[in-house]
């Protein structure tokens, strides 16, 4: 085991109003790419897809993964994902579509979604640049996970190296093959800008790069830290009611390292304690009970003792 204060833990809070379609809870798959990190060099695919839970969402039922968890890898464990595996999965062009009949127009993705993650993909890869040693004439592509809120409001789950890139759905198979190509014609076609000598100098890629659009790019190679700078880091949001006991597994830390135990074998050891006091409790009172029968009886055996020999004294007197 990794003792505890040599493990890394990331805590996230859970949205509990997600914005749903058809009762369904659902997520973006965004792809990243960075061409150089010093200076940084951010490039976001102007298409993306959307995965979704192929159970209606409920925060009453926090244990059924079909339902809160919208990857691949865990929806096509449904009995029949086979046959309706397209459904699980939804291009950009046609959630547009969905936007248009549920807001008149996609403004909502134009002006508010769209901007928030291409603001969130640029940020978090600034935040991890002085982490990272980055390679000459090599990239790197990213897959960034979002959801909505009720609000439309962009929250972002994780960020995925080395991405699926497999044909899982007719949805993934259109954009892999597109997604591929266009990689090409940025690092092939465009490579003096994206690794040459003047990269610096130059902003604008110039040309056909596709899909992929430049967000960001270092004004000057970078040689101090950047990751220091601050966020509100601020949340809120309501309570979600537990309905069930979590009984999977807990680490335990001691100084020799970390086990992992689990809650219903702690839960067992922990009644097995009750029952052990409980019948120390009642074989205690059970011995004060004849303590105290065996008290009376000794007072009363000594009571009659006394009257006997009180009575016997009269009789000799009368006599």
């Amino acid at each position: 085991g990794v003792a505890g204060k040599e493990m890394h833990w990331v805590v996230q809070k859970y949205l509990e109003r997600p914005y749903l379609i058809n009762k369904r809870k659902f997520d973006f798959r965004q792809w990243v790419m960075v061409t150089d990190w010093n200076p940084l060099t951010v490039w976001y695919y102007n298409e993306c897809y959307l995965r979704f839970s192929l159970s209606d969402f409920t925060t009453k039922d926090l244990s059924d993964t079909l339902k809160h968890l919208c990857n691949n890898s865990v929806q096509k464990e449904a009995e029949n994902f086979k046959d309706i595996a397209d459904q699980s999965m939804w291009g950009l062009a046609q959630f547009k579509e969905h936007l248009v009949k549920e807001t008149g127009s996609t403004k909502v993705w134009d002006e508010k979604v769209l901007p928030q993650m291409q603001r969130i993909s640029k940020w978090a890869v600034m935040c991890a640049q002085d982490m990272l040693e980055g390679r000459r004439h090599s990239c790197e592509i990213y897959g960034y996970d979002f959801m909505l809120d009720d609000e439309f409001n962009v929250w972002l789950l994780e960020v995925n190296a080395s991405p699926d890139m497999s044909a899982s759905t007719s949805t993934t198979e259109q954009l892999t093959q597109a997604v591929m190509r266009d990689i090409v014609k940025v690092v092939v076609d465009h490579r003096d800008f994206a690794w040459g000598r003047k990269r610096c100098e130059v902003k604008e890629p110039g040309g056909d790069t596709g899909d992929w659009k430049l967000i960001h790019r270092g004004e000057v190679e970078v040689t101090i830290p950047v990751a220091a700078f601050g966020c509100k880091l601020a949340l809120q949001g309501t309570e979600v009611p537990i309905h069930q006991v979590y009984m999977g597994a807990a680490p335990t830390y001691t100084a020799e390292g970390s086990t992992r135990e689990t809650r219903t074998k702690k839960l067992q050891d922990l009644k097995l304690v009750l029952e052990k006091k409980e019948v120390e409790k009642r074989d205690a009172q059970d011995k004060e009970r004849k303590r105290r029968t065996s008290k009376l009886a000794t007072v009363g055996k000594d009571r009659r003792a006394r009257a006997d020999l009180v009575g016997g004294g009269g009789a000799g007197a009368a006599g």
